[in-house]
């Protein structure tokens, strides 16, 4: 499963030993706590920044691939050039899964997560520095979208009607969030956390799968995970992606989407 994930010591070595213009692009997306410390050579990325402003629906992803292939271009993304990503796995919401979705999602597949983020590496005393990087735009790039990646509304209501056979939809917020919202009907719930270990980094492909297993969430399904704002589940997606699940899309509009369309709502 580690084709999508990068230790800290691997990467570690691989910036010791590529030269400046064949290392990885970094992409730190913590948000504001990348002013405390990062990564030398790591940019700040926002999952916001990729949404869709005209949307009334905050998670919904921009719909049009050249403007969030300009967007990752303008970061200095290329899809000849590698991409680590990085956060803080128990403080940021899954927004590492976000990012990496959204470049599956453009065709890009040279892409890893750190394992740990960056919690692991400071506390490794690997470097880290306080400048700000100034990102190197690359050249623009025609995105080569993956249409299977994702889900809308209209297609998740499909599956709720039973309109998909072998469909399984997946609710990745936390119990106490359903218990009090609702929850798509039909959906299973299996909270995002649960993926990771104490320390941040994700348990063993082996472990992953029995969860999942134990959940229902089995190869020969269609999944769709969601949460709120498609974030946490996008974590879920890269996930399953990595274990080899062969049908799974990410709901980006999530939660905020079904209600605010007035969509159907179990509870209990």
């Amino acid at each position: 499963m580690n084709k999508g994930l990068i230790s800290t010591s691997r990467l570690a070595a691989i910036l010791q030993e590529s030269p400046s213009d064949a290392a990885p692009v970094l992409l730190d997306v913590r948000g504001m706590a990348y002013l405390k410390g990062h990564l030398p050579g790591a940019v700040s990325a926002r999952w916001q920044d990729f949404c869709d402003a005209n949307s009334p629906v905050k998670g919904a992803l921009h719909p049009d691939p050249a403007v969030l292939a300009g967007r990752f271009a303008a970061l200095g993304v290329h899809p000849q050039q590698p991409v680590v990503i990085y956060s803080d796995p128990l403080e940021n919401w899954g927004a590492e899964g976000r990012f990496f979705w959204m470049l599956h999602h453009l065709g890009l597949d040279d892409v890893r997560v750190l394992d740990g983020g960056y919690p692991k590496w400071r506390d490794e005393r690997r470097g880290t520095t306080l400048l700000p990087t100034r990102p190197r735009p690359a050249a623009p790039f025609v995105p080569t979208p993956r249409a299977h990646a994702a889900i809308n509304r209209e297609g998740v209501s499909a599956c709720v009607n039973g309109q998909q056979a072998d469909t399984l939809v997946l609710d990745t917020r936390g119990t106490d969030e359903v218990a009090a919202e609702g929850r798509i009907p039909g959906a299973v719930n299996l909270p995002w956390s649960v993926v990771y270990r104490e320390d941040g980094t994700f348990h063993t492909a082996d472990d992953l799968r029995a969860l999942f297993e134990a959940a229902d969430v089995t190869p020969d399904k269609e999944i769709i995970p969601y949460c709120t704002g498609g974030v946490r589940s996008a974590v879920v997606f890269m996930l399953l992606h990595l274990l080899g699940y062969p049908r799974v899309r990410n709901y980006d509009g999530s939660w905020w989407e079904w209600t605010h369309y007035k969509m159907p709502v179990a509870r209990g």
